[in-house]
Formats: structure tokens, C-alpha cells, sequence
């Protein structure tokens, strides 16, 4: 019979294990819990990140398509303008409407044959002032104008200058249409008006439907206001059946467009006409009423953003799981053997946490700042390009660095040092084993001393980030890509009338601060039309190319920019210019140009390809659109004295 001193070590050692099993299991719940909070927490802050990813992608493609559409009507409007400087079209109609012959109808018809042909306009009218359709490029049966078109006629005749009549739906086309009436006058007298109608299915709809990423609910609408009520001017994509009679009352607090039409801009929740939750952009579209709203349902971003953020997180999930599991059931097993599954749990903690690393491509790290040395995990080494387990000197993690970029970097690790504050910090290597250029992303944290309270080590991890690096790259030139090709005349490879007016906008304000004067060249093309009809359209089209690229050439200061207007129209911009420099800068283009020596044998002014040009200088003293249409108004004058005084010369302007 044992003693009785050996019951009590027995039961000891029995309430000993249950103790102990008690508080394993203890310590995996709470284990479980904490990973299960670490987990939504990083799943809720992807998914957040991923929304605000889906915010700022929306606001570019709307910004992207608020340019086209402003590009689409500023078009519309400089071929209108273009008829109306159009001195021949004009005196051809007057000719018509004093004696009309077949051939004086074939004139004017061949006229608006050319630019329904070239600019792809779904029709072509010559109305006159009373509102009558009389011409058309293959002959009509006349008959009166619609109510709006007929308004903006008598508009366009009053005002002279070019009226438009927003996209709407009329029995007179079987097709939603945009119209913009150019009004033509013999000196004084008013002749009527070139009414061009564009088809907006194949013409304005399709700067809407580009989208660089699929998507089920997406859309961009263009909308105005009438009175109490919001208009869409272009066909919805959930409501078909809605064309362009689709309105919404300022009552509807919610609807996107509504908010849009009441001063809301950039990035806003709402709920559009489907009464669906959704993200909105909204855009004003410059020189115009409209405003574009691009939108996308939040649940389609929110599903998408919850797929792929559990798509990423669901292996660590069930990795985690299996090995929480694992813990629990060698921890009650096995409670006796703990130093040894001590060892073993380690080790595989360890070889999991590399699979993590290399899967995620991120290292991890300890810096001990009075050793001046980094102690790394393989992935760490790996990202680095160094070897062995002797760790990383200071030294030589510097000579990684690219020259540049050292000084930045180590004035930012020497400053997180110093404060004990969050390392951030993104840079370049050429990595150690293959000289390979690298980006690298690390995060870092500092470990202080509780005496001093100066940090003693940091502890962080290190990232290869070197394909977001070059697909952020792709991206920035893409955009780029799409801003010069906004702001680029597509013929001449030159600015175009939007960078022009930009560029006068930034100049005028800097003359403004500067107190120094601006100076603006109107370029005509001599005779143009009469070369362009001989030649052939494709011909007129090389002259125009040549002349840009002469003009082009004849301006090079700094500041100077070469637009081409409209048509046969250019216009340079010289900012701190007098009357003299812009003189010369004019006559350089006007020599240059005839020095191309381009054959024309229809011009009565010279036997070769020639411009006049007409040259205004401005001090601007405020910033009013009307005073930068003055210097506008000026330089035109002055464009029409060169060509009332014989053409192929330079002329300051003169008020008279």
C-alpha cells in the first residue's frame, strides 16, 4: 500500500492538468477572437479602400468624357463660325437670291455639299430670313422651318453670330438631332442662315459609352434645366423606352442629376431614377448648359470589392483556421510534451509565415540602431538581393540606394529615429545579386528604451512593389496620352481652339500680375477655298499641315503657342510682346509660308500658297471674358484690314 503523501502529489498533478488545459483553451479562444477581429478589420479597410479606389476611377472617366463633349460641341460651333467669317459662301448666296440660275445654286449647293461630306453632318440647310428651307446639298422642296430652329434663326440674325438649339426630338428627322444655325449677311443685309443638323446617336452618344472596365450598371447621362424640372439630353441606360422625353423634378432630392443641376460637383451618393443607391460624379461641360452625370450603383462596386478582398484574404483565413485548430488539438493532447511542440509550433509558424511572405512578396525586419545593422526574414534577403544569415550593414543597405534618391531617404529614416514615429517611406534599388532596378515600400515601427525614452531598434517589413509601380506608370501615360489628344488639332498636329484658350487664360493672368502686354496673330490662309476646290480635299489638307508646321516653326519663345483656330484659321499667342516684336514674329510666319512655295494658280495675289495676318497687342487690367474677347475682336480687325488692303501682308491693328 503506497503512503498517503503520495495521494496528495496525484491530486495535485490531475488538478495541475486540468488547470492547464482550462487556460489553453482559454488562450485559443481568445486567440480565435483576436484573429477573427484582425481579419474584418483588414477586410472592412480593403473593402473601404477598394470603394475609394472605385471613386476616384469614376471621377476620371467622367472628367475624360466631360472633355469629349465639350470637344463634340466646340467643333460644332467652329465649323458654324467658319460659315459665318465665309465671305465667298456669303457673297454666293447673295448672288442666288438676286438672280437664281442652276449655276448660281449649284455654287452655294456645292458649298454645303463639301461640309455635310467632310464634317459629317446628317443634313445641310440654307434657310433665309424668313425661315424658309431653300437649299439643300442635293436640291428639297422648300418648306418653313420648326418653332426652335425658327427662333434661333431670327436669334442668330439679330445677335450675328451663332445659335444653337439643344438635342430634342422632332417629326422634321427620324433621329434625335443637335442643330446650330450660322447666320450669313451681304455687308449689312441679312441673308438667312446655314442650318447644320447633327444625328447625336452616332455623332455625341458614343463620347458617353466609352468605359475602360465592364460593368452591369454604369452609366453617363447629359442633362440640363427647364424651369422646375431636370432634362436629359441623352438615352438612359436602364429606361430605353424613356428617349430623350426622360425629366426629373428639383423635388427629388436624392436623383443624382437633380443634385447636379443644384451646385453638387465631384464625388456624391445618391439615388438615381431606378431608385437605386448609387455613386455619382458630376461635371459641368464647358461654354455650355449641361452637365454630365456619371454614376454606378454602390452595390455593384461594394460586391465586386467584397469578391476580391475575400478572394485575397480567404487563403490566410483558412491557413490561420487549420492552424488554430492544429494548436488546440496538440495543446490538449499533448500538454505534457509542451517544450518540444513549443519548438515544433514555432518552427511551422515560421515556415507558414515565409509561405506568407513569398505569396504577398513582402519581408520582414529588425534594424538595431546602435549596431547599425538589419537583421532580416529570407523574403527580406530575397527583396534586397543579399545572401546568407549573417544579416545586412548599414553601410551596405546604402550602397543599394540609388544616388539620387540616398539623401532623401536616409534624412527620412534619420528623422523617424529621431522622433520614434511611423516609418513610410517608398524607394529604389538595384538589388544585390543581379543589379536589377527595384522599387521597394517599407513600413517600420520603433522600439524605445524605457530609461531614455530613445528609440533603440525598429522593427518593420519590406515590399517589392515594383509591377504597381509600372502599372501606375502605364496609367499616368495613358491619362497623358488623353489630355494631349483633347487639347491636339487631329490634321495639323498643332493646339487646337481648347489648349488656345486655356493657354490666353493662363497668359492673361500672368500679364495681369506682371503688368506686361499680350500679343495676339489672326492667320488666314489667302484664297483658300478656291485651292481647295481646284485640288481636292485631300490636297487642301496637306497645305493646311504645311502652313502649321511653318508657323509652328517661326514660333519658339518661351510662353508662345500655335493654334489652329478653325478651318484655314490659325492663331498665335505672344505673351510680353510689343507692338513691334509681334510685328516681326508676324512677318516671320508670312514669309515662311509663301517660302514653301506651294503652287496655287487661282489666287489672284500670288502664284503660290500665301496668309495674311492680323496682329493685336493688349495690356489686360482685368479678368473679364469680354475684355479677353476684345484682344479676340481686335486682332480679327485687324485680319480683314490685311485682306482689304490686298492680302499676303501683316496688319496691325488700326481702330478706324
Amino acid at each position: 500500500m503506497l503512503p498517503n503523501t503520495v495521494t496528495l502529489p496525484l491530486s495535485a498533478l490531475w488538478r495541475s492538468k486540468y488547470v492547464g488545459r482550462v487556460a489553453v483553451t482559454v488562450v485559443v479562444l481568445l486567440a480565435a477572437g483576436l484573429f477573427t477581429w484582425a481579419f474584418m478589420s483588414t477586410y472592412e479597410g480593403r473593402v473601404h479602400s477598394s470603394r475609394h479606389q472605385a471613386e476616384r476611377e469614376l471621377l476620371a472617366i467622367s472628367q475624360l468624357q466631360a472633355e469629349g463633349v465639350a470637344s463634340w460641341r466646340e467643333q460644332r460651333f467652329a465649323d458654324a463660325y467658319t460659315l459665318v467669317d465665309d465671305v465667298l459662301l456669303a457673297r454666293a448666296v447673295a448672288d442666288w437670291q438676286r438672280a437664281p440660275t442652276p449655276d448660281s445654286s449649284e455654287l452655294v449647293q456645292g458649298r454645303l455639299r463639301i461640309l455635310q461630306e467632310r464634317a459629317k453632318y446628317a443634313a445641310v440647310f440654307f434657310a433665309d430670313a424668313s425661315g424658309q428651307l431653300q437649299l439643300a446639298p442635293d436640291g428639297l422642296q422648300p418648306f418653313t422651318l420648326p418653332v426652335p430652329e425658327l427662333a434661333a434663326l431670327q436669334k442668330a440674325l439679330t445677335q450675328a453670330q451663332v445659335v444653337a438649339v439643344e438635342p430634342r426630338v422632332d417629326p422634321t428627322f427620324a433621329f434625335p438631332f443637335f442643330s446650330a444655325m450660322a447666320p450669313l449677311f451681304d455687308g449689312a443685309t441679312p441673308l438667312g442662315a446655314v442650318w447644320l443638323v447633327s444625328d447625336v446617336r452616332s455623332t455625341l452618344y458614343p463620347q458617353l459609352s466609352h468605359w475602360p472596365t465592364a460593368s452591369a450598371t454604369a452609366e453617363s447621362s447629359i442633362v440640363t434645366r427647364q424651369g422646375d424640372e431636370v432634362v436629359y439630353l441623352s438615352p438612359l441606360r436602364h429606361a430605353t423606352s424613356a428617349g430623350l422625353g426622360m425629366r426629373s423634378l428639383l423635388t427629388r432630392a436624392k436623383d443624382p442629376a437633380v443634385q447636379a443641376i443644384l451646385g453638387v460637383r465631384g464625388i456624391f451618393s445618391g439615388e438615381d431614377y431606378r431608385s437605386a443607391q448609387v455613386i455619382a460624379v458630376a461635371s459641368t461641360v464647358p461654354d455650355s448648359p449641361w452637365l454630365l452625370v456619371t454614376k454606378i450603383d454602390q452595390a455593384e462596386v461594394l460586391a465586386d470589392a467584397r469578391q476580391r478582398e475575400m478572394l485575397v484574404l480567404g487563403l490566410p483565413v483558412v491557413l490561420g483556421l487549420l492552424l488554430l485548430g492544429l494548436l488546440f488539438a496538440l495543446l490538449q493532447h499533448k500538454a505534457w510534451r509542451r517544450e518540444r511542440d513549443l519548438k515544433t509550433k514555432l518552427q511551422h509558424n515560421m515556415r507558414l509565415l515565409e509561405g506568407a511572405q513569398k505569396a504577398a512578396h513582402i519581408g520582414y525586419f529588425a534594424y538595431d540602431i546602435a549596431q547599425k545593422r538589419f537583421i532580416m526574414s529570407r523574403m527580406a534577403d530575397t527583396i534586397f538581393g543579399v545572401q546568407g544569415d549573417t544579416g545586412l550593414d548599414r553601410s551596405h543597405w546604402v550602397a543599394l540606394l540609388l544616388p539620387q534618391e540616398r539623401e532623401y531617404v536616409l534624412n527620412e529614416h534619420t528623422k523617424a529615429i529621431r522622433n520614434g514615429t511611423p516609418l513610410r517611406v517608398q524607394y529604389r534599388i538595384h538589388r544585390g545579386n543581379d543589379q536589377q532596378l527595384r522599387w521597394v515600400e517599407v513600413w517600420g515601427e520603433f522600439d524605445a528604451d524605457p530609461v531614455t525614452g530613445r528609440s533603440v531598434r525598429m522593427f518593420g517589413t519590406a515590399q517589392d512593389i515594383t509591377e504597381r509601380k509600372q502599372v501606375e506608370e502605364e496609367l499616368a501615360a495613358y491619362r497623358q496620352g488623353l489630355e494631349k489628344t483633347v487639347r491636339q488639332d487631329p490634321l495639323t498636329q498643332i493646339a487646337n481652339r481648347r489648349a488656345l484658350d486655356e493657354h490666353v487664360a493662363t497668359e492673361w493672368q500672368r500679364a495681369m500680375r506682371g503688368q506686361t502686354t499680350l500679343g495676339l496673330l489672326m492667320i488666314d490662309v489667302d484664297h483658300f477655298k478656291a485651292y481647295n476646290d481646284h485640288h481636292g480635299h485631300v490636297a487642301g489638307d496637306h497645305c493646311l499641315q504645311a502652313v502649321a508646321r511653318a508657323i509652328a516653326v517661326s514660333v519658339g519663345r518661351a510662353g508662345e503657342l500655335a493654334a489652329r483656330f478653325g478651318g484655314e484659321e490659325f492663331a498665335v499667342l505672344i505673351p510680353d510682346a510689343h507692338t513691334g516684336h509681334a510685328r516681326e514674329v508676324a512677318e516671320r510666319i508670312r514669309a515662311a509660308v509663301q517660302a514653301l512655295g506651294m503652287p496655287h494658280g487661282f489666287s489672284p495675289t500670288a502664284d503660290c500658297i500665301t496668309v495674311s495676318v492680323g496682329v493685336a497687342c493688349v495690356q489686360p487690367v482685368f479678368s473679364e471674358p469680354l475684355a479677353v474677347e476684345h484682344m479676340f475682336e481686335q486682332a480679327d480687325a485687324a485680319l480683314y484690314q490685311a485682306k482689304q488692303g490686298g492680302r499676303n501682308r501683316v496688319q496691325v491693328f488700326n481702330p478706324l
